[in-house]
């Protein structure tokens, strides 16, 4: 009896010290139930060591320098001021965020296989009265073979897939970035189009970023830029 007594006894101290090794460590935990352990909406990753994206400094210098020759002049020239070079995000800040369009695309049944950061610009960026580039970031699926850019809030509330561009239409605003062909097509029948609706509306922007639950989307931006500051 003592004998059993003492097996149980060194049975439970080892499972007791792998559940707080589980819960001490950064990656994600070796346990078969882990997920059992932390709660919904909770994802973890493991550092696999260095990825196939990261870039040496011989790539960086020459993606930088080629920036330099050929767009600083031309976008100073045409704005009459430099542009945005840096969009800065806060770290923890953007790691909730991924948190939460990864659990609204789980709700929604939609698979997240990329991000994309897309040019746009803010009309009198803080008041400066010039108009600065910056990044808007959205989350993409794999559709026929192709990233496609989809709204997770939209497609969690709706219960099936919405794509950044459904919205976009819906709030007046063509997309034409999915394909190339679409891209050539959208530039002669298009562009003006998104003008004439930027100069109508453009008196309304502030009024129209409204809170409701028809403008929530799942794209983020909020970056720091520099320059100006």
């Amino acid at each position: 009896m003592k004998k059993t007594t003492l097996l149980q006894l060194l049975f439970l101290t080892l499972v007791m010290s792998f559940a707080v090794s589980c819960e001490k460590t950064d990656s994600k935990c070796d346990c078969d139930d882990w997920r059992s352990q932390v709660p919904e909406g909770t994802f973890c990753y493991s550092d696999e060591g260095r990825t196939k994206e990261m870039l040496n400094y011989k790539e960086i210098v020459a993606m930088l320098s080629n920036y330099d020759r050929t767009r600083i002049a031309p976008v100073e020239k045409t704005l009459g001021y430099e542009d945005t070079r840096a969009n800065t995000f806060d770290f923890v800040q953007f790691k909730k965020y991924l948190a939460h369009v990864e659990n609204m695309s789980k709700k929604a049944n939609v698979k997240i296989t990329g991000i994309s950061f897309i040019s746009a610009a803010k009309p009198d960026y803080k008041g400066t009265g010039k108009t600065y580039q910056n990044l808007i970031y959205i989350p993409t699926t794999t559709i026929n073979g192709k990233q496609i850019a989809f709204d997770p809030v939209q497609s969690a509330k709706q219960g099936k897939l919405v794509t950044f561009k459904e919205m976009l239409v819906s709030n007046g605003y063509k997309w034409i970035y999915d394909t190339k062909e679409e891209f050539e097509k959208g530039k002669r029948d298009d562009y003006n189009y998104n003008i004439r609706v930027l100069r109508e509306n453009k008196a309304n922007f502030v009024s129209a970023l409204t809170l409701d639950e028809e403008s929530l989307s799942g794209a983020g931006n909020q970056g720091q830029l520099s320059p100006p500051f």
